[in-house]
């Protein structure tokens, strides 16, 4: 089991990076994390708030380890890993589109078995979107619904 503390982790939280639609290009998955971390320090956090990042290309590279508090979900990041796909197309801050409409199949088919090994980690029961936890954000740009991702 992974814990943060003593809570359980038992669910994965789904993000975008939020990003101009060319901006991965050129890079790796682990370029993007480094930048990406460079940015939260810059807000004055301690590293990156996620614990994974897809690339579109369907790399994946880690964030923080899955076994230390994420900050990604304002008031729900303990017992939750937070783990954020690199869209291809800028998402609509005004309009919940479809999965298709940012992410490529790559990122479908990395997400599902990423979230199918962190089962095998640990009790996950819940996929859920960042726009789930805040109505002011499309993040990460469609609805997520458990029942798409779990490995079961």
């Amino acid at each position: 089991m992974i814990f943060h503390g003593s809570t359980p982790v038992d669910e994965v939280v789904v993000h975008t990076t939020a990003t101009a639609s060319n901006w991965f290009k050129g890079k790796t998955a682990q370029d993007m994390v480094r930048e990406i971390t460079s940015w939260h320090r810059k807000n004055g956090w301690r590293t990156i708030g996620y614990h994974g990042l897809i690339a579109p290309d369907g790399s994946r590279a880690f964030g923080r380890p899955f076994n230390e508090i994420g900050a990604h979900v304002k008031e729900k990041n303990r017992g939750t890993l937070g783990i954020t796909l690199v869209p291809i197309n800028e998402v609509d801050p005004h309009h919940i589109g479809r999965f298709e409409d940012y992410y490529t199949k790559e990122q479908r088919e990395t997400l599902k078995d990423w979230i199918a090994q962190i089962d095998g980690l640990t009790d996950i029961k819940r996929v859920r979107g960042h726009n789930d936890y805040t109505n002011a954000k499309t993040c990460p740009g469609f609805r997520v619904r458990s029942e798409d991702w779990m490995p079961r």
